[in-house]
C-alpha cells in the first residue's frame, strides 16, 4: 500500500456540482423561457450573470470566498447556523433567487414577477433532483475501505448545504472523517484545514493522497500541508496547469486504487 489514508475533495470529485447545477439552470430557463416565447440559451446565460452580479453585490463576499461558498449555493442552499454570514445568507437568499429571474426575464424585455419566484423555486428543486455520484465513486470508496485505507472527506462550503449533500449521496459510510469549511472557520487551500482533518484521521501528512478536481483548492491546499497530492482531470473539466503541479494526474476515478494501492 503506498499511502496509508485518502483525503478526497466532494464536489465534482466524488458528485458532480458545477455540472448539475448548470444543466437545472438551463431546465429551469426551459421552463421560463416557454411561458414567453424566449429562447431558453439567453435566458439561462442572462440568469447566470444576474446571479453573479447579485452576488457580488450583496452576498458577504469576503467570508463566503474564503469558505468556498458561491452563488450557485445561494441558489438552493439551506443556509443553517448562527454565524453572522449565515444569517445574512438565510435571510437573504429567498429575494436573490426571485431578483435573479426578474433580472433575466426583464432583460429579455418581460416583467413577471410570479414567473420569477416560481423559476427561483424550480431551479432549487431540480439542483436537488439531479443529484448524483461521478461514475465510480461509490465502487472505488468500498475497495479503499476494504483495503483498509483511511477515507477522509476535504470540501468548502457552508456547513448545512455541503452535510446535505454528504447525507443525500449516500456516500457519508465510507468517511472515517469529514470535514467542511464552513464548521471550522477556514477552507481550502489553507493548511489549516488538511491539518485538523489530519488530527481526526489519525495520520501524518507524508502518508496521505489529496485528491480533487480543483488544483486552486485542493492542490495547492494540499502541496501547503505537505500531502502527496492527485489532481482529476475529467475530460471537457480540465484547468490550465499553471504554476500548480499535482503529483499525480488521473483522468477517472477508476485509475485511483492502483495508484494508492501499488
Amino acid at each position: 500500500m503506498k499511502f496509508r489514508a485518502v483525503i478526497f475533495d466532494l464536489d465534482d470529485t466524488l458528485i458532480w456540482d458545477e455540472r448539475i447545477s448548470r444543466q437545472a439552470l438551463m431546465e429551469t430557463a426551459e421552463r421560463g423561457a416557454g411561458s414567453h416565447h424566449l429562447d431558453a440559451g439567453r435566458l439561462a446565460a442572462a440568469a447566470k450573470r444576474a446571479g453573479d452580479e447579485l452576488w457580488r453585490e450583496h452576498a458577504p463576499v469576503e467570508r463566503c470566498d474564503a469558505l468556498g461558498i458561491v452563488a450557485f449555493e445561494g441558489m438552493w442552499g439551506h443556509f443553517h447556523g448562527e454565524e453572522d454570514y449565515v444569517n445574512h445568507l438565510r435571510e437573504w437568499t429567498p429575494k436573490f433567487r426571485r431578483e435573479i429571474w426578474e433580472r433575466a426575464l426583464r432583460e429579455q424585455g418581460i416583467e413577471d414577477g410570479g414567473l420569477a419566484e416560481d423559476l427561483g423555486v424550480y431551479f432549487a428543486q431540480r439542483r436537488r433532483e439531479l443529484q448524483d455520484h461521478l461514475p465510480g465513486a461509490e465502487q472505488i470508496l468500498r475497495e479503499l475501505q476494504t483495503a483498509g485505507v483511511r477515507i477522509g472527506l476535504l470540501t468548502n462550503g457552508a456547513a448545512s448545504l455541503q452535510r446535505e449533500k454528504i447525507e443525500t449521496s449516500g456516500l457519508g459510510m465510507y468517511f472515517d472523517a469529514a470535514v467542511v469549511s464552513g464548521e471550522i472557520g477556514t477552507g481550502k487551500p489553507e493548511p489549516e484545514i488538511f491539518h485538523h482533518l489530519l488530527a481526526r484521521l489519525g495520520v501524518a501528512p507524508g502518508e496521505v493522497l489529496m485528491v480533487g478536481n480543483s488544483l486552486a483548492r485542493d492542490i495547492l491546499g494540499g502541496k501547503r500541508a505537505g500531502l502527496s497530492t492527485c489532481w482529476l482531470a475529467l475530460e471537457g473539466e480540465e484547468e490550465p496547469i499553471g504554476l500548480i503541479k499535482p503529483d499525480f494526474t488521473i483522468h477517472s476515478l477508476g485509475e485511483l486504487p492502483r495508484l494508492v494501492l501499488g
